[in-house]
């Protein structure tokens, strides 16, 4: 008997501790929507175009990127002197351009439908129980000498390989200024499967009223493999579906 009451009073104990983690992690990001512009702003945009200069491998690259509601997305770059499509995907299915032949190739099934599960417009958090995502408090951590609450987001889970995988991330939202400044997540596919994956974001500036961060940078075993500053980023400018659909057999990759 008392050792069913130990197990009925544990049980309890992690279940209120679960919903205290769950509390506190809401309470961190409500205070981030409100902090970067609010709910209701974010769900009013339509579109985001964002231009900017990357580095990787040494380059300097051109990029564009380009968004619509609900889940549409595009990234180009410049190389060489010819417009490249990075990825495209028209929220169905996703292509890019193949570097050798410079053609555009559609992903295969499961690449598609995993962009299908990390496709969030404007922000994740935004409406993310709707969603059926869950968010959670996981204690705090000191980020590049910065102190932050650590957040977990758990989405629906994701087919891999065949398989159904649990689909997280962690944020880390700095606790003066309550935004993110790092999120972590790990590779779902590649020879890098399983690893660690950094992206760290700083220099917050408004648009249109909403806040976003125009230095973005990624880091793999702690090295800087990819970095971003952004240029400029413009809100609700007319963009046709088309810009991210597979291009007709006799369209060039880089038709706009």
């Amino acid at each position: 008997m008392k050792k069913s009451l130990l197990l009925f009073s544990l049980f309890f104990m992690l279940t209120g501790l679960q919903q205290l983690a769950a509390q506190a992690a809401e309470d961190i990001v409500g205070a981030y929507l409100e902090n970067i512009g609010g709910k209701e702003k974010l769900a009013a945009v339509k579109t985001v175009k964002m231009s900017g200069n990357a580095k990787a491998q040494g380059m300097d690259i051109p990029v564009a990127m380009y968004q619509k509601a609900p889940g549409l997305q595009r990234m180009d770059i410049i190389f060489q002197g010819k417009t490249i499509t990075q990825m495209a995907f028209d929220g169905q299915e996703g292509w890019s351009t193949n570097f050798m032949t410079m053609e555009a190739e559609k992903w295969d099934a499961e690449q598609s439908e995993l962009m299908k599960g990390e496709m969030d417009f404007m922000n994740a958090f935004l409406d993310y129980a709707a969603k059926g995502y869950a968010i959670a408090l996981e204690g705090e951590e000191t980020v590049e000498g910065t102190d932050c609450y650590k957040v977990k987001l758990t989405k629906k889970p994701v087919t891999v390989d065949g398989k159904e995988e649990e689909n997280i991330s962690f944020y880390f939202f700095d606790k003066e200024s309550n935004v993110p400044i790092m999120t972590r997540e790990f590779a779902k596919t590649g020879p890098m499967k399983g690893q660690p994956t950094e992206v760290y974001y700083s220099d917050y500036q408004e648009v249109n009223g909403i806040y976003f961060p125009f230095s973005i940078s990624q880091k793999m075993a702690g090295q800087t493999v990819f970095s971003m500053a952004v240029e400029n980023i413009e809100l609700d400018v007319d963009m046709e579906d088309s810009l991210f659909a597979f291009p007709a057999a006799d369209a060039p990759v880089d038709a706009k």
